[in-house]
């Protein structure tokens, strides 16, 4: 009878042993799942719950219709940003493939390069960088020829905006193409802004930003606090005077202070969307000569200068409004990217309404409805007049 009292005692043991061991097994496999989980998505909670991005702005040096060289330099380029905390990156009009265009007036718009090299917002380069989006969890922009349907020459000077979930999210089409761009770049007509965890964004490119202050009042009346500007920008920077050998000197990027000029001009432009709506403008600007593969110049050269200019506090004592926040277009001469810590509580979007509020005036500064009329207005006969 002992005996087989203990073999009892010993058998329950072991199916104690057993129990717990699975148990013990379990929990631990739940807590490496656990691991794995925040492994794979803590980036993008992280990302999320950051009250203001880090934003990096790319200098960027095309290989002129070298689309895949183009790709392949701006993936790397994002996973360098990425792992240096930036939530979000912004690249230069037109990088994916160059932006100047031929010279021979003879080339038929079909046989331009911007045209054949042009895809959907959704093609093989945009789905490349969405990947990377993904894995990296960073928003991404950039600026590209766009096609839409099947038509070779429904193209557009556009910029692709991908989320930090890898979703594509839809282009941006330039509403004012500027130059030469008419010859190959159809005309858009839509605004386009894109939520993030940080509130609302707007795109608008180059010349959009300068030269048109339409487009930036709505963005910031819709509630925008960031304009982000792919832009391919040289106004008074280059001239041909500037070669030796038919190549730029310094490669064409800027030297003794020959951006000067431009510098003046460029932050003359987006201090102005700054001051005017109370908003940061993003920018990202090509830098130096662009050149085929084999090292033909293709006649244009850049300054670089990407930043990022914003609101700064309000404060008794403050002694400037706006701020370059950490950037600088006169010394950004070279390739490369710089980085930005952003406060968007000072984006206040203040010339939008007043804070005194009274029976003559309930504090909506801003009028769309007399603009409308207005504009309805120059719309009969403003063609006319230009």
């Amino acid at each position: 009878m002992k005996f087989s009292v203990c073999l009892m005692n010993i058998d329950n043991i072991e199916v104690k042993y057993m129990y717990l061991k699975r148990k013990f097994i379990k929990i631990i496999n739940s807590l490496l799942l656990l691991l794995l989980m925040l492994f794979v998505f803590l980036p993008n909670v992280m990302a999320e719950s950051k009250e203001n991005p880090r934003i990096a702005t790319v200098n960027f040096q095309p290989i002129w219709g070298n689309k895949q060289a183009n790709l392949d330099k701006m993936i790397k380029m994002t996973r360098q940003a990425a792992d240096n905390g930036a939530d979000l990156i912004l690249f230069p009009e037109m990088c994916l493939t160059g932006y100047a265009m031929e010279q021979d007036s003879s080339i038929k718009r079909i046989d331009r390069m911007q045209v054949k090299l042009a895809e959907n917002f959704d093609g093989e380069s945009a789905k490349a960088m969405a990947k990377v989006a993904k894995e990296k969890g960073i928003y991404i922009v950039y600026g590209y020829p766009e096609k839409i349907g099947t038509n070779p020459l429904n193209i557009y000077n556009s910029a692709v905006a991908i989320s930090s979930k890898g979703e594509i999210l839809g282009s941006y089409r330039k509403v004012h193409p500027f130059g030469s761009e008419v010859i190959w770049a159809k005309t858009g007509t839509e605004p386009f802004i894109f939520d993030t965890p940080w509130g609302k964004f707007g795109i608008s490119i180059c010349y959009d930003t300068y030269n048109y202050p339409e487009l930036s009042r709505y963005y910031a009346a819709k509630g925008c606090k960031v304009i982000l500007n792919p832009t391919a920008t040289s106004w008074g920077y280059y001239s041909a005077e500037d070669l030796k050998d038919s190549q730029p000197l310094n490669d064409g990027k800027p030297f003794n202070g020959n951006n000067k000029a431009w510098v003046n001009r460029f932050k003359n432009r987006i201090e102005a969307v700054t001051t005017q709506s109370g908003i940061f403008v993003v920018s990202a600007d090509l830098v130096g000569a662009e050149k085929k593969s084999d090292g033909t110049f293709m006649g244009t050269a850049f300054p670089g200068g990407s930043c990022v200019v914003g609101p700064t506090d309000d404060k008794k004592g403050t002694m400037e409004y706006i701020s370059y926040y950490g950037t600088n277009p006169e010394t950004a001469i070279d390739e490369g990217i710089v980085y930005s810590e952003i406060n968007l509580n000072n984006a206040k979007r203040n010339s939008f309404s007043n804070y005194i509020k009274t029976d003559l005036q309930e504090g909506n500064l801003y009028q769309p409805s007399l603009y409308v009329n207005w504009y309805k207005d120059l719309e009969k006969d403003y063609k006319s007049l230009y």
